[in-house]
């Protein structure tokens, strides 16, 4: 189960400690300034999982609204409506399992979409180059916590539209070789999303089992 949920819970993140770049705090201040505007966000994604072994590509949506998200993956579902977190796995398991927002430890993160501003609290930055993503010009800015001795990763890579101020790719680096890299494809503003979105019912799962973490 925790090697399943890899991918968005419990990541902590670890690196070199550098000092605090204007440039990037300038690109990064706007960003945050921007996304906490947003009442509703939906994100759609790829999400490239390598590792010495093997590497494994899935496609991904998130729907947020403040603190509430629904994530759906291909293999799972979480669902946070903001006091609890439901991590729903598909077939064959049909298995869930629940968890108290509350008892989330300091240093997790609890959705991807939390990524979008991870840089505003334990974390310094470089700003290292302008280059291009798919066709863009686009900034890269480089992220490293305070603290690497408590972490599983060690840098942070970001890519940004220079033109959108949008963060359009996302790479946690992890110090045993295990890669996670977000490529943002399609980011919508100020939708409609209901409370409902955000709840999970195991109603509609028959034969589902559930129990807490």
């Amino acid at each position: 189960m925790k090697n399943r949920l890899i991918l968005f819970i419990a990541l902590l993140f670890g690196g070199l400690s550098y000092g605090q770049d204007e440039k990037a705090k300038t690109i990064l201040d706007g960003i945050s300034l921007k996304t906490k505007a947003y009442k509703t966000m939906v994100i759609e994604f790829t999400l490239i999982v390598s590792s010495p072994e093997k590497e494994v590509t899935q496609t991904g949506k998130i729907w947020i609204k403040g603190e509430k998200y629904m994530l759906s993956l291909t293999d799972q579902e979480i669902y946070c409506d903001g006091v609890t977190i439901t991590t729903y796995l598909k077939a064959p398991e049909n298995e869930c399992y629940t968890k108290k927002v509350a008892d989330i430890e300091e240093g997790e993160i609890v959705s991807p979409s939390q990524l979008l501003t991870i840089w505003e609290e334990g974390y310094t930055y470089k700003y290292i180059q302008e280059n291009t993503y798919a066709d863009r010009p686009a900034h890269e800015i480089h992220l490293f916590p305070k603290d690497p001795s408590k972490s599983k990763h060690h840098t942070i890579i970001l890519k940004i539209d220079k033109e959108k101020n949008e963060i359009v790719f996302i790479m946690v680096k992890g110090k045993e070789g295990i890669n996670m890299k977000y490529k943002l494809s399609k980011f919508e503003k100020d939708v409609e999303i209901s409370d409902s979105k955000f709840k999970f019912d195991p109603a509609k799962y028959p034969g589902i089992k559930c129990q807490e973490e």
